[in-house]
Formats: C-alpha cells, sequence, structure tokens
C-alpha cells in the first residue's frame, strides 16, 4: 500500500493526501516543524468500497434518504467492511514507526482547506489512539465523516457533487502539549491584513477549537513582530491526554496559573515569526493550529482564512480616480474605456519619444505604459504606481511626483519611503541613461524656450485634419469604412499628440513651482491667492462655447418675441421649430453653434453620452439656463473675471517686490502661459472625442440594421479590442449580443456600488481586496462644526443660496442662480456655470477642468469636498466661502 509522507512525490500527495493531509506534506517539505506523519492516499477507499462491494448501498441511500438517514445508513454500510491483511500490516508498521505510542487519526476531504471550500468542524478527528484495532476504526469512521449530515448539507449548498467523495486520512503522531491553540495570520475581527491575532489555552487545543474553553488571545504586528494587545483570560480548566484511555480529559489549573499569560514573550515572537512564515508559504492568509511541548512549538494543520475581504500577498498596486472622474465620472462604458485607455498608451509612448528613450527601452515599458487607467465597477481608475514609474525616468524625480500629484488632484500624495521604492526600468540607471538625462534637460529647456510656437504650430495642423475628419458623414458609410476611417484619426492625429505632451509636463513643473513660491513667500494671503492670480486668462478655446451663448442669450432677449417663442415651445421641437420660424438669422447663428460646438455634451469624454450633434435639446437647456440667470452681458461676464485677476495682482504688487518679485512674476508668467496650453489642447482631445462619437454610433446604427447588436447604442458594451476584432478577424467569441448582454447584466450590478476613490490592491486585483473600505475623516487643522463642511477653496467669494444638486445629464438641467452641487464635472458642463451662483464638486483637484474654468469666469467655487452629494440636497439653503474651502448648512 503506498502512503505519503514528506518524501513521497509531490503531485502524488497533491492528488492522494485531501486537503489537510496535502498542507501537512506542503509544510514539513518546506521546513516547518510538523509531528512526525503519514497519510492513507484516498484511493484506498475506492478500493475499499468496490472491494467490500459498498458502492451501489452508498450510492442508493444518498438517492433514496434524507441526508440525516444517508449519513447514518452510510456509517453503517462502511463499518461492515473489512480491510486486507496488506493493508492492516502496513498501516501497524507505520503506528510503530512513531516515537511516541499514540497518534491521532484525522479526515482529509479531497476538496478541503482549499481558499474555495472548508469543512472545519464538520470531518472527524480521533485523539490518543493507541492500538491496531482502534486505529483501523477510526480510519472507516473518518472516511464515514465525509457523508455526515452536515457535510452532506455543506456539499450541496455549495454545489459540491455527492456522487464521488474522496477522503483521505492523516495517522499523526500525538503529541501531548503543555500549550496550544490557533493563529490567524490576519485579524479576523478587524479584517487588518497587518497584524495576527493568536488564541491560546493550556493542555489540548480541543477546547477551544470547539468552544469549552476560553483562551488568552494576542494581537501582534505583523511588521515587526510586537504585541498591539492582549486579553488574559481566567483559566480554570485545561484538556489533557488519557493515554490509557485513548481519550482526553478535564483538569484543574493551579491558582498560580490562571490569571498569567499561556505564551511568554518570546514564545509568541517564535510563533508569530513561523505564521508569517506559513503565510509567506500559501501567499494568503492563515487559520493554523499549533501545540508547544517542552519549548518546542508544531504545527498541526493550516487552511486559508476563507472569511477575509482582503488578501495578504501579491503585488501591489494603487488606483486614484480623484481627478479623472472630471473625464470620466461615474460608469464608463467598455468601448470608451478601451478607447481611453488605447488613447493614454499612445500618448505616453511618444512622451518616451520625446524623452529620447530609444525604442528597445520604450518596448521594455510598455507593460506599465498601457496600463496607465484601470477600471473597477464601470469606473475608470488612475493605475499610480504606473504613473510614478513613467515620472521616475525624469530627471528631478522627488520634485517631478509632487507636481504630478498637484496636476492630477491625487486625494493624498505617496509617502516617500513607497516613493523611493518604486522601481524604473533597469535601463534606467545604466550610463546611457543618464546621458540621456543631461540631454533631456536641454531639450526641455529648449521647448520651455519654444513651447508656444510648438503649441501653435500643433493647434494649426491640428485644426486642418480635424476639419477634414469632422465634416465627414459617417452614416452615409458602411461599417467598415468608417472603421478605416478612424484607423485613419489614429494615425493621423492620436500618433502625433507630442506637443500637447510635453506642454502637460511643462505645465505640471510651472504650476508646482509657481505654487510652491506662492506657499513660500505670499503664504499669509490665502490658500485661494495663487488661483486668484490665474483667473481672467484669456484666450481659453474651451470657455469659448459659454461665451458664445452668453451672446446669442442676447440675442433673444434683444429680438422682439424671440425670447416667448423659445420658452413656450419645448427643447426637443426647438431647433426644428426655429427652421420652421420666421427667425431665421438667429436659427443660422444657432446652426452654425451647433456646427462648430456641437461635439459638446456633460460627460462629453465618456463616448456613450450623446452630444449636441445627436440631441439638439441640450443647447436649449444651457440657452434658457443662461437667459433665466440674467447673465446675458458677455462684457459684464468677462469684467467679473478680470476684478478677481486685477485685485490679485494689486496684492501682489504691495507685498512682494526685489528678485523675489522678478523671481515670482517669472514663475507666474510661464504658469499662466501653460495652464491656458494645456486647456486648449485638452480642448483638441474633447473634439476628437466628438469625431470618434460620431463614428461609433454611426458604426452602431450599421450593426443593428445587420442583427449584428440589437440598438445602435449597444455597441459600447463591446470593448475596443472586440470592435476592431469584427473587421480583422481576431475575436474568440463571435455572438456580440451574448457579450452585451453579460455586460449589461452585469453593469446593472454596478449601479448602485460607489468604490472608494482611492485604494490599495494585492494580487489579481479583483478578488480578496477591499475596494469599499469606511470613509476617511478629512485630516483638517479647521475643527469643523455639525453643520459644515470643507474642501479646497478654488475661486474666491461668499456666497449664500439654494442648492441644486445635478449629477447627470438626465437630471433636471434648469438653474436660475442656485448653488450648482455635484459630483464631478468636465468641460460639457460649462454652459451651466453662468446660471449658477457658485460651484462644489465632490471631486477634483486645483487643476482639474472645475478649477480652472471656474477661475477664468469669477465663479466661487470649492472641489474636493468628501460626502458631499451624500450630504446636500436640492433645496437646502447653504453659505460657501470659496477662498477657505468651508461650507455650512442653514436649514
Amino acid at each position: 500500500m503506498l502512503l505519503i509522507n514528506k518524501k513521497t512525490t509531490r503531485n502524488f500527495a497533491k492528488k492522494q493526501a485531501g486537503g489537510k493531509g496535502y498542507n501537512l506534506y506542503l509544510l514539513a517539505t518546506k521546513g516547518i516543524n510538523v509531528p512526525a506523519f503519514s497519510v492513507i492516499p484516498s484511493h484506498l477507499f475506492e478500493d475499499f468500497v468496490e472491494r467490500n462491494k459498498l458502492g451501489e448501498e452508498i450510492k442508493n441511500a444518498l438517492s433514496n434518504l434524507s441526508f440525516k438517514d444517508a449519513a447514518a445508513k452510510i456509517e453503517k454500510i462502511i463499518l461492515s467492511g473489512n480491510f486486507i491483511g496488506p493493508e492492516e500490516e502496513a498501516i501497524y508498521s507505520l503506528i510503530k514507526s512513531f516515537s511516541g505510542t499514540h497518534f491521532s487519526v484525522r479526515s482529509s476531504a479531497g476538496d478541503e482547506d482549499g481558499g474555495e471550500h472548508s469543512y472545519a468542524g464538520q470531518l472527524s478527528s480521533y485523539l490518543y489512539v493507541s492500538s491496531l484495532e482502534k486505529c483501523l476504526e477510526s480510519i472507516k469512521k473518518c472516511w464515514a465523516s465525509a457523508f455526515s449530515e452536515r457535510c452532506l448539507v455543506y456539499r450541496k449548498e455549495n454545489s459540491i457533487e455527492l456522487e464521488k467523495i474522496l477522503v483521505s486520512v492523516v495517522i499523526q503522531e500525538m503529541i501531548d502539549p503543555d500549550a496550544s491553540g490557533v493563529v490567524f495570520t490576519c485579524n479576523p475581527v478587524t479584517n487588518n491584513i497587518d497584524e495576527l491575532m493568536v488564541n491560546s489555552v493550556y493542555g489540548v487545543g480541543e477546547g477551544l477549537v470547539s468552544g469549552l474553553l476560553e483562551g488568552d488571545t494576542y494581537i501582534v504586528s505583523k511588521h515587526d513582530r510586537t504585541l498591539v494587545s492582549k486579553e488574559i483570560v481566567e483559566k480554570e480548566k485545561a484538556l489533557k491526554g488519557d493515554f490509557e484511555n485513548e481519550k482526553i480529559y478535564e483538569v484543574e489549573i493551579s491558582e498560580d496559573k490562571r490569571n498569567i499569560d499561556s505564551l511568554s514573550d518570546d514564545q509568541l515572537a517564535e510563533l508569530s515569526r513561523i505564521s508569517i512564515q506559513i503565510e509567506d508559504l500559501y501567499q494568503c492568509a492563515q487559520d493554523i493550529e499549533w501545540a508547544l511541548k517542552d519549548g518546542v512549538f508544531y504545527i498541526l494543520q493550516t487552511r486559508p482564512v476563507t472569511t477575509l475581504t482582503a488578501t495578504t500577498k501579491g503585488i501591489l498596486n494603487l488606483w486614484d480616480n480623484s481627478n479623472i472622474v472630471e473625464s470620466y465620472g461615474g460608469m464608463t462604458k467598455p468601448l470608451t474605456y478601451g478607447f481611453a485607455r488605447y488613447v493614454y498608451n499612445q500618448v505616453y509612448i511618444q512622451f518616451c519619444e520625446v524623452l529620447m528613450v530609444p525604442q528597445s527601452h520604450i518596448k521594455e515599458m510598455n507593460f506599465f505604459l498601457k496600463n496607465m487607467l484601470g477600471l473597477f465597477y464601470g469606473r475608470v481608475y488612475y493605475n499610480l504606481f504606473n504613473w510614478y514609474k513613467l515620472t521616475s525616468i525624469l530627471p528631478g524625480y522627488k520634485f517631478n511626483r509632487q507636481f504630478m500629484e498637484t496636476m492630477m488632484g491625487t486625494s493624498e500624495s505617496l509617502g516617500d519611503e513607497i516613493a523611493e521604492r518604486i522601481k524604473p526600468p533597469k535601463f534606467h540607471n545604466s550610463f546611457g541613461s543618464r546621458v540621456r538625462k543631461f540631454f533631456t534637460g536641454f531639450k526641455f529647456f529648449y521647448f520651455h524656450l519654444n513651447i508656444q510656437n510648438i503649441v501653435d504650430k500643433f493647434l494649426s495642423d491640428f485644426h486642418a485634419i480635424y476639419d477634414v475628419y469632422r465634416k465627414k458623414d459617417y452614416y452615409a458609410m458602411t461599417a467598415d469604412q468608417i472603421y478605416d476611417e478612424y484607423m485613419g484619426l489614429e494615425k493621423d492625429i492620436l500618433w502625433k499628440w507630442h506637443a500637447p505632451i510635453i506642454n502637460d509636463f511643462l505645465c505640471m513643473v510651472h504650476f508646482g513651482v509657481y505654487k510652491k513660491l506662492t506657499e513660500k513667500w505670499l503664504d499669509h494671503l490665502g490658500q485661494n491667492f495663487h488661483n486668484d492670480l490665474l483667473a481672467g486668462n484669456g484666450n481659453l478655446e474651451s470657455a469659448e462655447p459659454t461665451k458664445q451663448l452668453i451672446s446669442l442669450s442676447g440675442v433673444v432677449v434683444k429680438t422682439e418675441g424671440l425670447k416667448d417663442f423659445i420658452f413656450s415651445t419645448k427643447n426637443e421641437f426647438l431647433l426644428e421649430a426655429l427652421n420652421q420660424s420666421e427667425y431665421q438669422e438667429f436659427y443660422a447663428l444657432v446652426s452654425t453653434y451647433l456646427d462648430k460646438y456641437g461635439f459638446r455634451c456633460m460627460s462629453e469624454m465618456k463616448l456613450e453620452q450623446k452630444d449636441m450633434h445627436l440631441e439638439p435639446k441640450l443647447f436649449f437647456v444651457f440657452l434658457k439656463n443662461i437667459i433665466n440667470s440674467g447673465q446675458i452681458d458677455l462684457e459684464e461676464f468677462e469684467r467679473r473675471e478680470h476684478e478677481i485677476r486685477e485685485n490679485a495682482e494689486k496684492l501682489l504688487k504691495e507685498n512682494i517686490s526685489g528678485v523675489k518679485g522678478l523671481i515670482y512674476s517669472w514663475s507666474l508668467k510661464h504658469a499662466r502661459k501653460a495652464v491656458m496650453n494645456r486647456e486648449n489642447t485638452r480642448f483638441c482631445r474633447t473634439r476628437i472625442y466628438g469625431v470618434v462619437r460620431s463614428m461609433f454610433y454611426a458604426m452602431g446604427e450599421n450593426f443593428a440594421k445587420n442583427g449584428i447588436i440589437d440598438k445602435d447604442e449597444d455597441i459600447f458594451f463591446l470593448d475596443l479590442e472586440e470592435l476592431k476584432g469584427a473587421f480583422e478577424g481576431t475575436n474568440s467569441v463571435q455572438d456580440f449580443k451574448m457579450i452585451i448582454d453579460a455586460r449589461k447584466k452585469e453593469y446593472a450590478g454596478y449601479e448602485d456600488s460607489e468604490p472608494e476613490s482611492r485604494f490599495m490592491t494585492r494580487g489579481p486585483v479583483y478578488w480578496k481586496n477591499n475596494h469599499f473600505p469606511a470613509p476617511v475623516v478629512i485630516d483638517s487643522n479647521i475643527e469643523l462644526k455639525d453643520n459644515e463642511m470643507l474642501g479646497l477653496g478654488c475661486c474666491p467669494g461668499i456666497v449664500e443660496g439654494v442648492v441644486k444638486v445635478i449629477l447627470s445629464p438626465d437630471d433636471n438641467l434648469e438653474l436660475n442662480g442656485e448653488i450648482l452641487v455635484t459630483h464631478r464635472t468636465d468641460p460639457g458642463w460649462i454652459p451651466l456655470y453662468p446660471s449658477a451662483s457658485a460651484l462644489l464638486v465632490e471631486r477634483g483637484g486645483l487643476l482639474s477642468h472645475s478649477a480652472i474654468v471656474a477661475r477664468e469666469m469669477g465663479l466661487p467655487t470649492i472641489v474636493s469636498i468628501k460626502g458631499l452629494t451624500k450630504r446636500l440636497e436640492t433645496g437646502m439653503k447653504i453659505r460657501i466661502n470659496g477662498e477657505s474651502g468651508l461650507i455650512e448648512i442653514l436649514d
């Protein structure tokens, strides 16, 4: 008969030892101290059943009886069977090989103690066995315990088949311990993966496992194995081994030991070390049973902690959507995410080319360059460690990463210790790379001197190509013709994005330096002073659509009868009503506006969101809001912007001069220019997304007509690679309707999910990780009252008014001087701004679009307000301070 011990081949042990037995095998082979053992392989049970002709009886019992009756019947069936001589001889030789006289017999199910299923407490164990007769009976009872009522119910509930139950049996030398217990290599009460929980009793651990005895509890830090806390209970009794009668019995604990630690400090440290070693072996949190005899620890068994929501091992990733939520707020469909991920990949490959990184090295880096973004529950996140890796190849990593955090608006900075451990690519420290860095510094100095010419040429070239693509009628093309146009767009525009990425880097540096200088020299002027100096910058393309809307609203008010006509007609019919009306001059102005800016919409970076080309009624919502607000004088609107800037510049002259003044003025000048260029080049990105949106909607219409998908908008539930595969013949699954239905079902389940804006993952990112941690309290020097909230002030002004919460384009968008409250914004929200008295945004940073455009318009604004949309409701009266970031709820 083949037995399993630590010298057995791994493949045989894995197949035949069962969960508990295989874990003992792994522990022993890795040098963990376990009591001497052997495992009777599961095939012996199969042989036993077949030889004794028990299979049909067991099958009938499972089929025809209740689980309770089947369990009792099967135990009798198995106990009626007999071992053959060679089997008895092999087992007798095994138990005689132990140094001690007594041993334990334990069940080991074939699917036990994995990460998915645990039969803890359901399978039988027999302790202090000494005779062959008792051992053989215990083996049969262990086999029978796999058919107990509890095990059968557990199998049914977990969809585990009943027909083929495999059971191995562990025979292990018995340790009569001085103390024993359980270690969890996590804190199962708090789910803290950085702590161990140790439970300990005197004597045999069965009393602790069964709940008969209370044990001492120790919480230990994994990092340095220091004691975090402990709870010492009164231990009146213990379980000890009765060797003569082959059982355990209760004994009284002497008075002097009842209320002291059952483990010494040294013993606790040693047990912690062993436990961490075992966790490292399995790469997940473990539930470990241990025994202590004469100062030596023995590990009796280990299994995964199945209740833990987060893994403790694996490669660490950090995810943050503090700023990107402005572009991809809420749930983002797979096609938009796939396109965005592709764009980011292409842009940062081009950035590496600008940095003069050789193509061979770019290929090495592409693993993280193509993974700058992630998707959780339909929400887009930055994969921050990959961003830090990219920044690490630049000169001045320590400063640049801080500037990058400011530009990206991350919710918190990365600790210096972790940031310094982020390893750049291997080639980074080579002599050639150091030379490249040196020349890269000079190259960016050249870019700094010539950035305006570089950006202006990019804008000129961009518009020449863009105008060609935007004027094409994609609805008149076949799907493959549209795809051909799309591939041309990638080549003609997306592969030539060097200028925007150069300016983005300069913006990161200039704004970072400017903000630091302000904090160092002018901190007494308020935390919002540097924002005020950036207001009224002018020449922002992204603000032009709103300014033209204001001009158009002035035309409406000044044209006799036009205002009544517009307000008496439903938004969805207004464009055609104007077409058939006497107001042809105004209709021409609207048509020109829609032709030029029809790609605008709320959530405009989300390709599935219909723009004003597809839904012209959105234009009239914005127009009516501006008319209602009374802000129809463009000169007055621009004057408000400039007042903020002029007041700030006056303060600047009064508070700084000399060399500091020259340095600060130089920094301010370049920060203004970089921010302006950044907004204008980003607006080009918005334009491209508008063209791609038209392409994908037209392609979706074509697919729907041909029965490939049900509705044109269903195309956005496909991934970009799947869509490309439809034309390139590379899809492994061709049934798009099935894919779309599955994704719709999954996305419906995401509706009520709201993952945290920042979290870490280990190993496979979607499983055994905490994506929904408890809300973090804002760390602030301001002591907030119950009716107060705090965010980042972006544009000054104290406003008292009524709240209007708008979370999506599907909400009521009518505004008339209320304080606009939302979760996040993007450039498509700008037309709402003139109709609001103030803006509160739950997400975003100082360089977010909300902050930049609000400063440009002089709109009192606060961003990054945790819990904003959960706490404020439409109709509430509040007071906000756009400089300090303070919000007071008045009723």
